[in-house]
């Protein structure tokens, strides 16, 4: 716990040393500051959850690192919520921000603070309180990951990908800009894993994943459909570019060899996205494009007859 002199602010409580001992039981981070701005009491939980504390005023608080979690911008001096109480004599509730601490780890935390009032009305000061929620936060990514990637080929789950491709077939019909899919099934991926066990076919699975990867855009979206199926949206992408880069990753795969695997090879069917088709009517086309590859003898590319 740190009293940084005990001023008119803390002289207002008739038994400073019992707030002061009720204060450092609190599972909370909490200071409290004059009213302008600077910090004249703080617990151990705050300091635990700073690294410390700095003594500034309102206008030097940008020695306070933080950052909005919903924007990523940088808290700005009198955008902190301290601030804005004790200047406006705003109440702030949990407001989730990211804050770089004064022994330089990183920390997820929920800000509030709210002013301290007298007897006619004026603010004399704030209290601010800090909950740390990194772990909560750090919980909350790992369940997240869970449910939008793929833990063996570290490709979108169907749910994720599903959810991605939404949102540019939306982009594109609003846009009149072109899109295209790649549905991409390995052939005769069941007998690798009848001949040589499902451990070397997930390593093809985790091969083929990394290769088409290597191969695709930071904007281009790669996700798993289930099995030995997997389905690539290309935003600002046609016809000819779908087929070009579906043809450079069928010759990447053919050159790899895992194991016992020699060679893998793929059928690829591809599409082009219609104005005003529904995200399910672009991959069942791309689908029997993929299936149209199976029938003519595999390890090829087909191009769906709407893309034509």
């Amino acid at each position: 716990m740190q009293v940084f002199g005990l001023s008119r602010t803390m002289k207002r409580f008739e038994n400073t040393d019992l707030l002061q001992r009720m204060l450092d039981v609190v599972p909370a981070g909490i200071s409290i500051i004059d009213a302008k701005g600077n910090m004249i009491f703080a617990n151990d939980v705050f300091e635990r959850i700073w690294g410390g504390v700095k003594l500034v005023g309102i206008e030097q608080y940008h020695v306070y690192k933080g950052w909005w979690r919903d924007t990523g911008e940088l808290i700005k001096p009198h955008e902190w919520a301290a601030a804005r109480a004790i200047k406006q004599g705003l109440t702030s509730y949990d407001e989730e921000i990211e804050i770089e601490c004064f022994d330089g780890t990183r920390k997820v935390i929920l800000n509030s603070a709210a002013p301290i009032h007298d007897d006619s009305g004026a603010i004399f000061g704030a209290v601010v309180v800090n909950s740390d929620i990194s772990d909560r936060v750090a919980f909350e990514d790992h369940l997240r990951t869970l449910s939008e990637q793929d833990p063996l080929t570290q490709a979108y789950t169907r749910r994720k990908l599903f959810d991605l491709l939404k949102h540019e077939v939306h982009r594109a019909d609003r846009y009149h800009h072109p899109l295209s899919s790649i549905l991409l099934d390995l052939d005769h991926f069941k007998t690798i894993n009848d001949s040589f066990g499902h451990s070397v076919g997930d390593e093809v699975l985790i091969a083929v994943s990394r290769t088409i990867r290597e191969n695709i855009r930071d904007t281009d979206i790669f996700g798993r459909l289930g099995g030995e199926e997997f389905l690539l949206v290309l935003p600002e992408s046609d016809t000819q570019e779908a087929i070009s880069l579906a043809d450079k990753i069928r010759h990447n795969l053919a050159e790899l060899s895992i194991g016992p695997v020699s060679q893998i090879t793929c059928s690829m069917g591809v599409c082009k996205h219609i104005d005003g088709e529904r995200p399910n009517e672009l991959v069942h086309r791309a689908d029997k494009a993929m299936y149209q590859a199976k029938i003519n003898g595999r390890n090829r590319i087909e191009l769906d007859s709407y893309s034509l």
